[in-house]
């Protein structure tokens, strides 16, 4: 049993934070630390990856987001949420294709390694200074099928 050598306290903490996807936004986190550091690695950019560069080229702004809560298990797929301006968020996560939420989430994956994403607190990521650069060279009409597989969403 995995947490059979846990305390009740430290078995909830775990499960709380497993439950919200820590580990997955943590290591998230840990590749943007490693490339303010310097340690970014030069990594191939998939379509998705720039997909989602393209769509968050003016806010540079990034969250990532899960509903545990969900009745279906690729509704409660940790999924990239770019938030387009004030009033509109594209969550890139659709149930009946939760292959391609997966690409999605590499593609995240991939700018944080390549040093395009910078962590803040808990889910919320942005572009960083080259970042943005890379987005201001992209076409988005490049891109527009992919960022159509998002759907809006509020907060």
């Amino acid at each position: 049993m995995l947490l059979r050598n846990l305390s009740e306290t430290q078995s909830a903490t775990l499960l709380n934070e497993l439950s919200d996807g820590l580990p997955t936004i943590a290591a998230y986190a840990r590749l943007c630390g490693q490339a303010i550091t310097g340690e970014a690695k030069n990594t191939e950019l998939s379509a998705e990856a720039k997909a989602l560069a393209a769509a968050a080229r003016q806010t540079g702004m990034f969250d990532i987001r899960g509903d545990k809560n969900a009745f279906e298990t690729s509704e409660r797929f940790l999924a990239v949420c770019v938030e387009i301006d004030s009033n509109s968020r594209l969550l890139f996560r659709d149930k009946t294709n939760p292959r391609q939420t997966i690409l999605f989430l590499d593609g995240f994956r991939q700018l944080c390694q390549a040093g395009f994403i910078l962590h803040h607190m808990l889910k919320d990521f942005s572009f960083s200074k080259s970042g943005f650069e890379f987005a201001d060279s992209l076409d988005p009409g490049d891109f527009q099928e992919l960022i159509e597989f998002a759907c809006e969403v509020e907060h």
